[in-house]
């Protein structure tokens, strides 16, 4: 082959960047997006991951790994993917997470033959109003505020994360846009048929997501018991509170209402076998386990927390009620109501309603079929190829 037709076909480099690839939803998210790379074989596709630290998660043997030691740090995490966005020279750089997106975005301010495509996936606003206040809340705003408009295109992960950049963020709204997460649903029901946990009981309801602030466990906790519900409460999931709750729940000797289970590596097991799936949120951007539970048609309760929630149960972003709805495919409940939680769970005693949820559950969650949502990834990527 001459260097003629050599260069006619050479493959286009495009770089992926995220901090780790450790066990949370957008290190999921992207590697259900490269899991459908091989429909894309004019790229080139590079993977930086900013932190020099164990990778949980198998990697495609196909893509080229580059693993920067940014220490948790901005700096050097800016700095190192800059070298590296020099040496690779990518047609697109496409992030997630705030630290990555924040580097892709300024790096691209300054690379005028290069795009950069940032993908937020929470709700930041809400993130930042949980976790600080403030001096440090302002503080923490300014970065994503101040760089987030040099990105080519900004995608949420719901339309209520697309609405806050564009309202809070100064992101344009002609360069912003929604994608959802992608699930492989075919794998997360083959998982789902594996044995579960020995130590588990005969029936059970079952909640997930990261111990933290947050997630607001405690008066999950507090409106589950205050319920009819007789079957106790399985917690999936590790994090920052959970020595506090493993205290709060011996205080009160609830240890036989609500188990902590820990990190599982097979989670869909232990929530296929259950009740009924339930999360009193805080904030969210595209709730994974609950998706992952209506595929395996549990039925759902969720608070109507920003955001994501009442875009996946009600197709409406916008959805508000003073009291425990239940909507098209579940039941959502007003935030920071224990009264109303603990009535929604009273609902789903019900056996007629548990199982017309859990069969629409099961419909709403096609629409994020992997195949389908991930294809919208790339064809965002081919706008700028």
């Amino acid at each position: 082959m001459d260097s003629t037709s050599h260069v006619m076909h050479a493959k286009t480099p495009i770089l992926f960047v995220i901090n780790s690839i450790a066990y949370g939803g957008a290190e999921r998210a992207l590697l259900n997006i490269l899991s459908v790379r091989h429909r894309y074989p004019q790229y080139q596709i590079h993977l930086a991951l900013l932190d020099n630290e164990e990778i949980v998660r198998p990697l495609p043997e196909d893509i080229i790994i580059h693993v920067l030691n940014g220490e948790r740090g901005f700096g050097k995490s800016l700095l190192q993917l800059y070298q590296l966005h020099q040496q690779i020279k990518p047609k697109v750089c496409i992030s997630f997470l705030v630290r990555a997106n924040v580097c892709n975005a300024i790096i691209n301010r300054f690379s005028p033959t290069s795009e950069a495509i940032i993908c937020e996936r929470m709700h930041l606003s809400s993130h930042l109003d949980g976790k600080y206040s403030g001096f440090k809340r302002k503080l923490y705003k300014q970065l994503p505020a101040l760089t987030y408009r040099f990105a080519s295109k900004a995608l949420g992960v719901s339309t209520g994360v697309t609405e806050d950049l564009v309202g809070n963020f100064n992101v344009r709204r002609e360069k912003a846009g929604t994608v959802f997460n992608p699930y492989d649903i075919d794998f997360i029901q083959q998982q789902a048929k594996r044995a579960a946990p020995e130590n588990l009981p005969k029936e059970y309801v079952i909640s997930a997501g990261r111990l933290s602030k947050g997630k607001n466990v405690f008066n999950l906790i507090d409106a589950f018991i205050a319920s009819k519900e007789t079957a106790p409460l399985v917690i999936l999931g590790t994090g920052e509170q959970e020595e506090e709750i493993k205290a709060y729940i011996a205080g009160q000797q609830l240890q036989k209402r609500v188990i902590l289970a820990g990190y599982s590596h097979n989670p869909f097991a232990i929530i296929r076998r259950a009740k009924y799936y339930v999360s009193f949120s805080l904030n969210e951007g595209f709730p994974n386990a609950m998706v992952e539970a209506m595929i395996l048609k549990r039925p759902i309760i969720m608070s109507n927390c920003p955001s994501g929630p009442a875009e996946i149960l009600a197709k409406n972003s916008r959805f508000t009620s003073a009291e425990f709805a239940p909507v098209k495919y579940g039941i959502l409940v007003p935030m920071h109501s224990n009264e109303q939680m603990t009535a929604a769970i009273n609902f789903m005693q019900n056996a007629q309603e548990r199982k017309r949820y859990s069969d629409a559950a099961y419909q709403r969650s096609q629409d994020f079929a992997l195949t389908k949502i991930a294809s919208e990834y790339w064809q965002q990527i081919a706008q700028f190829t």
